[in-house]
Order: C-alpha cells, then structure tokens, then sequence
C-alpha cells in the first residue's frame, strides 16, 4: 500500500469513528425519550413468540462468548498467533483496545444509568444496561481479530471463512442480549458503536505504524 493509499484508508476510518461517535451520542439522548423507549420495549417484546427452550438454550450458551471470562482465552491465543507472525503492533493493540474498552464501558453505564428491562431476564445479569457490555466486547474483539488476523492469513478462503466466523459472532451475540431479555436492541446498536469507534482508532494507529515504516524504508 502506497502513502497516498494508507492516507486515504486513515481518512475512511475516521469517518467511520466520526459516525459511530455521533450515533452513539444520538442514542444516549434518545433512550431518556418515552416515546424512544416504548419503541424499544415493543421491539423486545415481538421477540416472545421464538423464546422457546431450545433457542434460549442456544443463546444463553452463545452469549458467554462476548463475556470476559470467555473473551480472554481467546485474545491471548490471538496473542499468541500474533506473536509466531511477529505482529507485534498488531499484539499489543489488541490487549490495549480490549482493557480500553472494559474501562469505558464501564465508565459510560454508570454515568448513563439505565436499567435493563424488566424481568423476567432469561439469564442472570446486573448493573446497568447502556451500553451492552457484550455487544462492545464482541464487536472490538471479534473486529479487532478480522482488522489484525485476517491480513497475515494467506489462504483466500480461510480469509473468508475467518472473517465469516468473527462476523457471525458479533451478530449473535449481540442479538443473544435482547432475545434473553436483559438488554434493549438500543443497548446493543450503542456497544456496536463505541466498539466501532475503537476499532477506528486502532486501525488509524496500525495505519500511521505502517505510514511511518514506509517512510523509513523510503530514505
């Protein structure tokens, strides 16, 4: 990738921070709406008709993939491959994002202070809801692996099926939160959000690595 090119990609990625960033504050604002909410407690509720056992088992299962306690294994055998492939950028961005995340999360739910929807919650949950820690976990992990693996995977078809995999993953996981009933679909739209917005910072800071290296190389 050229310098004009690695420029381009840093001022497409700030649009998506931009974008995530401002429709993460319009969330924030609408969720204290009564209309808003009646919106998204109507929209939990046309879920009822598919609670059924089987389903609530499958994404009461599915949905630890986007806790910690299920998320940290994973990162430090990403760490790990990152490492072989001597990513090291790539490596400590990974665990730089996921504690960055964890800490904002938990700053943005205590100063938001929703309350997560009314029981009966189909799996045990507590704090506030907004934005969906899961959510955000998902979607900055699981990004964060298709942004940094997915390059140094050489294999066309093991790229798609990889970035497939992390992509399916950030979906059903986040539907999992309002299908078992202890988040809104608003809770979930916002940790995409802010996970999208620190995605965007790492891929600008892994573009601005490579823009310098590029340069070095030049000289």
């Amino acid at each position: 990738m050229g310098l004009k090119d690695n420029l381009k990609m840093m001022i497409n990625w700030l649009w998506v921070l931009l974008i995530c960033t401002g429709l993460f504050l319009l969330l924030m604002l609408a969720v204290r709406n009564p209309a808003f909410v009646a919106i998204d407690k109507g929209l939990l509720n046309r879920l009822d008709p598919i609670r059924v056992s089987p389903f609530v088992t499958f994404f009461a299962k599915l949905t630890d993939f986007g806790a910690s306690g299920l998320l940290i294994p994973i990162i430090a055998f990403s760490m790990l491959f990152l490492a072989y492939k001597r990513q090291i950028t790539a490596l400590i961005l990974l665990q730089i994002a996921f504690l960055t995340e964890r800490g904002l999360n938990g700053l943005l739910k205590h100063w938001i202070m929703r309350d997560r929807p009314a029981a009966p919650h189909l799996v045990h949950e507590y704090g506030y809801s907004f934005p969906s820690g899961h959510a955000m976990n998902a979607a900055v992990v699981y990004g964060l692996l298709i942004l940094l693996i997915t390059p140094v995977i050489r294999i066309k078809r093991m790229k798609i099926i990889w970035t497939s995999i992390c992509l399916a993953m950030i979906l059903l996981i986040g539907f999992s939160r309002p299908f078992l009933r202890v988040h809104y679909f608003s809770d979930v739209l916002a940790g995409y959000c802010a996970g999208g917005a620190i995605i965007s910072v790492c891929a600008i800071i892994l573009l601005f690595v490579q823009q310098i290296r590029q340069k070095k190389g030049c000289e």
